[in-house]
Formats: C-alpha cells, sequence, structure tokens
C-alpha cells in the first residue's frame, strides 16, 4: 500500500462577513480562529466588535468565555457559559472555548486520538505559575490522557522583541522559577522576557508536540492585532477552538 505523505497544515486567513481571521485547521474537525484588528475602539465598542466576530463565525450560540485574572484555573466544560478561569478543555463537540489576548500568549490544544480541545490565557503571571503544565495534568487526571497525546498551537502574542520587563518581574521569576534565566534578555540597557518561548519550553518538556504556531508580535503588527502595551489597554484580540462542523469561509 503507498504511504501518505504527512498533511502540512498552515495559518491562512479568511474573512466572513467583512472580519478577517487568521484560520488553522490541524486535524479533521478541529479549528482554530485568531481575530485581526477592524477598527480602533474603547473597550466597549471593541466588546461589541468581539460579539460581531464571534457572530460572524457562526458561533454566538456556542460559546465559553473565561474571566480571566491571571490564576492558574483550569476548568473542564461541557456547555456554553461563562467561567472564571484562565484555562478550559472540552471534549463536547460543537462548543467554541473563547481566549481574550492583547498581549498575553493564547495556547491551543487538542489530541487527534481522544476528542478533546483546550485553550490556555498565558501573561507572564500565568506562565510563571505555569499555566499549561496545569492544564496538562488537570486533562490527564480527568481523561487518562498523557502529555504526549496532546498538540498544541502558540497564537500571537508580545514577542521577546518589544516584551520589556522590570525588576518585579525579573525578581519573581528569579525566586519561583530560577531555571527560566534562558528566557531573559539583556538589551539596549532593558531586560526583556520571551513569553513564547517559555510556554514552549514548558510542554514540550513534558512531551507535547507543537504544531503550527503563529509566530507574530502583537506589538510590532499594530495594523493586525491589539496591544495592551502600545494601546494603553484598549481592544482584545480573540482566539477561538471548536471540534465538529463549522461555517463554511474563505
Amino acid at each position: 500500500m503507498e504511504k501518505r505523505a504527512p498533511q502540512k497544515i498552515d495559518w491562512v486567513m479568511v474573512e466572513s462577513e467583512g472580519f478577517r481571521f487568521y484560520n488553522l485547521n490541524p486535524e479533521e474537525g478541529i479549528h482554530i480562529y485568531f481575530t485581526t484588528k477592524t477598527t480602533f475602539n474603547d473597550s466597549n465598542e471593541n466588546d461589541t466588535q468581539v460579539s460581531e466576530q464571534i457572530r460572524a463565525l457562526g458561533l454566538s450560540d456556542s460559546i465559553v468565555t473565561m474571566k480571566q485574572t491571571h490564576s492558574d484555573t483550569v476548568v473542564s466544560v461541557d456547555f456554553p457559559q461563562e467561567i472564571q478561569a484562565d484555562a478550559c478543555f472540552t471534549t463536547m463537540t460543537g462548543i467554541a472555548l473563547v481566549v481574550k489576548v492583547a498581549d498575553c500568549v493564547p495556547i491551543f490544544l487538542w489530541s487527534e486520538l481522544t476528542k478533546l480541545i483546550g485553550v490556555v490565557h498565558a501573561g507572564w503571571r500565568g506562565t510563571l505559575s505555569k499555566i499549561v503544565l496545569r492544564f496538562l495534568e488537570t486533562v490527564e487526571g480527568a481523561l487518562k490522557l498523557p502529555p504526549h497525546m496532546i498538540k498544541y498551537s502558540l497564537g500571537p502574542s508580545i514577542g521577546n522583541c518589544c516584551y520589556k520587563v522590570g525588576r518585579d518581574v525579573i525578581e519573581a521569576y528569579e525566586r519561583l522559577w530560577p531555571e527560566s534565566k534562558n528566557f531573559f534578555e539583556k538589551k539596549r540597557g532593558n531586560t526583556y522576557l520571551d513569553l513564547r518561548s517559555a510556554n514552549r519550553f514548558l510542554l514540550n518538556s513534558v512531551g507535547a508536540l507543537e504544531a503550527k504556531s503563529l509566530n507574530l508580535c502583537t506589538h510590532c503588527e499594530s495594523k493586525r492585532f491589539y496591544s495592551y502595551r502600545r494601546d494603553s489597554g484598549k481592544g482584545r484580540n480573540i482566539g477561538i477552538i471548536i471540534m465538529g462542523e463549522t461555517k463554511a469561509l474563505t
């Protein structure tokens, strides 16, 4: 029997109702979306825009949203709702897991062997508390699904090119995660933190497998994404992962 070449996957740009999204379909029936910037709005208007973007994807009645507090809380969900957490997962089809970010790292996770999708919000606090490991531990405990059976993709976040941090962050990492020194870089008289590399290291260290990540800097890409630092806290980018059939986009 002829062997089939591994399927090459990549993020592509799709459109719906005037909105543009990055889209990754890493496995059959698994869909990931990341919003792009349409206009610069204040916080209330951005919330309206987010609702319109979710509606454009045909997911308004299917979403799980998180009240994110930079915690290490991981929640299992099986119906649309709002939860207080910074990570969640489901084994149910038709449930869209939503994460809001402006510079923090959105991490999308799934398994091709067992029905599972999840999403993690990792800023500097979540990265320091190793929320991605907490996610994997929780999933393994609930589903008997070890990390090496899980794949992940990192969405756009602030890069080490732009993420300048102060002594409070540096000292917190030195105290609680001294091995993290390799994720800091000194340049131009300042110290910069590489959140993507830190989370990638944690995931890879326990055997999770990286698929195609969207390695774009939210701070640099001012025409595409909102950035908490650049935009003084205004605006959020939205990451969504869903398992099952979705609206056809081109």
